[in-house]
């Protein structure tokens, strides 16, 4: 009777000291991933609500584009014609649906293309080159920490761009070496002579900019 009595027990208290492991094993976890997501916003590589940005660049014209297709490069190419008022009724997303192939067609007609709604790399490289070409530079170091003319804080891996005159707020592509990014006006500058834009830390990663040079950019929207 005493040797039962004492084997439930032993049960019991094995069952408790599970229960206890496993809850503390959750809470470490959570505490884990809290901590990571707090260094992740830290970094700035959590895009904010002010940014509003893909964070990322990708390649355009490297592939034929049509109707139905789907991709991030579908997305640099419905900006490209937002920026000259060709686009309308579509959202700036992945999906060229058929007012792409309408703004494509108008875009084709007005530089003597053949009007097929299809980006081949004739039309890719006619598109490219309707974009303004300007100087540009990158800033960051001792002024992490700082808050921007935008009102938001400047980290290491904040995405955004600086401008003299752009509201803050507006959408912007900026082109380098075959990659696009989508970001936003985040600060003024850059206030030296020949320079259009000045790129932050995370934005000239994104492009792999390699600190002064010349870059192909589009107005998408002011704010």
């Amino acid at each position: 009777m005493n040797r039962s009595l004492r084997n439930k027990n032993l049960s019991l208290g094995t069952v408790v000291a599970l229960v206890a492991m496993a809850s503390l094993c959750a809470w470490l976890s959570f505490a884990g991933s809290q901590s990571a997501s707090a260094e992740v916003t830290a970094g700035g590589l959590n895009q904010t609500a002010a940014s509003n940005t893909d964070g990322y660049a990708t390649r355009f014209g490297t592939r034929t584009l049509r109707e139905g297709m789907t991709g991030p490069d579908v997305k640099v190419l419905k900006g490209i014609v937002r920026s000259k008022s060709l686009l309308v009724g579509s959202p700036i997303s992945r999906e060229f649906d058929r007012p792409t192939t309408s703004a494509v067609k108008r875009f084709q007609k007005k530089t003597r293309l053949k009007t097929n709604g299809v980006v081949s790399k004739g039309t890719a490289q006619e598109l490219v080159r309707s974009l303004g070409k300007s100087g540009a530079s990158w800033y960051g170091p001792g002024f992490y920490g700082n808050q921007t003319a935008c009102g938001q804080t400047l980290r290491r891996g904040t995405v955004g761009v600086a401008h003299k005159k752009l509201p803050c707020g507006s959408k912007v592509m900026i082109g380098y070496h075959g990659r696009y990014l989508m970001t936003r006006v985040i600060d003024r500058g850059p206030y030296i002579s020949g320079r259009a834009w000045d790129l932050t830390n995370g934005a000239r990663k994104a492009l792999k900019f390699n600190g002064i040079g010349d870059v192909r950019s589009a107005v998408i929207s002011k704010r």
